[in-house]
C-alpha cells in the first residue's frame, strides 16, 4: 500500500481524531460563499439592473475581496490573532450579505460585494492556519482534508438551497445565507482553537509555525481529497507571495515552471467569466432553470470529491504533467460542447447535453487542482512557499481580470463570449504547458 493510500485509509478509519466542532463553521462558509452567493448574486443583479456588465462588476468585486487573503494571513501570523480575524471575517461577510438586498446602485453594491469577499477570505485563511499553527505537521494532511471536505459538503448544500431560492426570492436567499453565517460564527466561538495554550500553559503550536504556514506538505495535500471554492476559485491554502518570488519571476518565466505558471494564468483567465455568469448563461442560452443548474453543480461538486484522490493516484502512476493535460482537455470538451449547442434550437436533448457540458467543466477541476498543486511543488526551482504564492497570485489575478473582461464582452457580444473565452484560455494554457509522459523532476528546465 502506498503512502498516499495509507493517508487516505488512516483518515477514514479514524475521523474522530481529526474532526473538531468548529469545522461546522467552515461548512457554513462553504454553503454561503461557494453555494448561495455564486448563484443568487448574478441572478439578483441581472433582475435588478438589467445590465450584464453590472453582473460582472459585482461578481468581480467579490473576487477582488478574496485577494485580501495574503493580508489576513500575514496579519494573523504576525500578531497571532487568529480567532479575532476568523470571527471578524464571519461578521464582515454576514453584515454585507444582510445589507446587500436593501442597497440600490453600484455605489453600494460594489463595496458590499468587496466586503463579502474579504470576509470570506479572512475566514478561509485562518481556518487553514488553525490547523498548521495548532497541530503537529504529521496531522496537517488529514485535518485539512477533513476541513475541506466539510467546506465541500457545505458547498453542495448551499447550491441546493440556491436552486430553491432562485425560484422563489433572491433576497430571502441572501438573508438565509447571513443566518447560516451567524450559525457558523456561534459554532466557531464555542469551539475554535484559542490562544495556542493547552494544559499546563504549554503552547501547542505546530513545529515550524514561525515560518508563516509555508511548511505545508504540498505533495501530500495535493493527493488527498479536498474541495476548493467555485470549481477553482481564490480561497485556497494561504501562502505568502514574497518580494523575492516576484523579483525572480522574469528569470522563472522561460523555465518549465514559468511556462506552467503562464498556463495556470490563462486557464483561470478563460474560465472566470463562466463561473461569474453560469446561472444566467445556462438559463438564457439553453433554457435551463437556475434550480436545475444549481442541482447539476451540486451533484458534480459532490461526485468530484472522489476525483481528488483518484487524480493523485493517476499523477503518481502516469505523471502529473499528463494528468494536468487531460484535466484541461476534459474542460475543453465541456466548453466545445456548450459552444456547439448554442447553434442549435432549444430542446430537451440540447438542454440535457448542455447540462452534461456544464458538469464536465466543473468535474475537471479536481483533476486540474491536484496536478496543478503538485506541478507547482515539483517544478519550482525556488522554495515551495514562494512557488505556491506565485501559483495563487496567477490564479487570483487571472480570476479578477477574467471576470471584468467577461463582463464587458458579454455586455457587447452576448453569452456566446462565455464558451469562447473558456476555449481561448484553455488553448493558450495548453500551448504554454504541453504534457509530459514521465514524472517531472525538481528542475526549472
Amino acid at each position: 500500500m502506498t503512502s498516499v493510500e495509507n493517508i487516505f485509509w488512516n483518515t477514514l478509519r479514524g475521523p474522530r481524531r481529526w474532526l473538531e466542532p468548529w469545522y461546522g463553521s467552515y461548512a457554513m462558509l462553504g454553503a454561503v460563499s461557494s453555494g448561495l452567493i455564486p448563484v443568487l448574486l448574478p441572478l439578483m443583479m441581472e433582475a435588478i439592473s438589467h445590465s450584464l456588465a453590472t453582473v460582472g462588476y459585482v461578481v468581480g468585486a467579490f473576487n477582488l475581496g478574496a485577494l485580501t487573503s495574503p493580508f489576513w494571513g500575514n496579519l494573523a501570523d504576525r500578531r497571532k490573532i487568529y480567532r479575532p480575524i476568523f470571527f471578524g471575517g464571519f461578521i464582515l461577510e454576514m453584515a454585507a450579505l444582510a445589507a446587500f438586498p436593501l442597497a440600490a446602485g453600484l455605489l453600494w453594491w460594489l463595496p458590499m460585494a468587496l466586503l463579502m469577499g474579504a470576509g470570506s477570505a479572512a475566514v478561509a485563511t485562518c481556518a487553514t492556519l488553525f490547523v498548521v499553527e495548532f497541530h503537529p505537521r504529521e496531522q496537517w494532511t488529514p485535518r485539512i482534508g477533513w476541513l475541506q471536505t466539510f467546506n465541500g459538503t457545505g458547498q453542495v448544500a448551499g447550491l441546493l438551497l440556491a436552486g430553491m431560492f432562485a425560484a422563489v426570492n433572491y433576497r430571502l436567499g441572501l438573508w438565509t445565507g447571513a443566518g447560516l453565517l451567524a450559525v457558523g460564527l456561534v459554532l466557531g466561538l464555542l469551539s475554535a482553537p484559542r490562544s495556542g495554550i493547552k494544559g499546563g500553559g504549554k503552547p501547542v503550536l505546530a513545529t515550524g509555525a514561525n515560518q508563516r504556514g509555508l511548511g505545508l506538505q504540498f505533495n501530500e495535500l495535493a493527493r488527498f481529497s479536498r474541495v476548493e471554492l467555485l470549481g477553482g476559485g481564490l480561497l485556497k491554502h494561504f501562502h505568502v507571495l514574497n518580494v523575492a518570488a516576484l523579483k525572480n519571476l522574469p528569470k522563472l518565466l522561460p523555465t518549465r515552471f514559468g511556462r506552467f505558471i503562464i498556463s495556470w494564468f490563462f486557464l483561470f483567465l478563460g474560465v472566470a467569466g463562466f463561473f461569474a455568469y453560469f446561472p444566467l448563461f445556462m438559463r438564457t442560452s439553453f433554457g435551463v432553470a437556475p434550480a436545475a443548474t444549481s442541482l447539476t453543480y451540486a451533484l458534480a461538486a459532490g461526485g468530484g470529491v472522489m476525483l481528488y484522490n483518484l487524480a493523485g493516484q493517476w499523477a503518481l502512476r502516469f505523471g502529473a504533467g499528463l494528468i494536468y493535460f487531460l484535466g484541461r482537455a476534459m474542460r475543453l470538451i465541456g466548453f466545445l460542447l456548450l459552444l456547439g449547442l448554442m447553434t442549435l434550437k432549444p430542446g430537451a436533448a440540447a438542454t440535457g447535453a448542455a447540462l452534461a457540458g456544464f458538469a464536465l467543466v466543473v468535474l475537471s477541476w479536481p483533476v486540474i487542482s491536484v496536478t496543478g498543486t503538485e506541478l507547482t511543488s515539483d517544478l519550482s526551482p525556488i522554495s515551495q512557499g514562494a512557488a505556491q504564492g506565485l501559483n495563487n497570485a496567477a490564479n487570483a489575478v487571472a480570476t479578477v481580470a477574467g471576470t471584468y473582461m467577461a463582463g464587458t464582452l458579454v455586455h457587447f457580444g452576448g453569452y456566446i463570449c462565455i464558451p469562447l473565452l473558456g476555449i481561448g484560455g484553455l488553448l493558450a494554457s495548453l500551448a504554454a504547458e504541453r504534457p509530459r509522459l514521465r514524472h517531472v523532476q525538481k528542475s526549472g528546465t
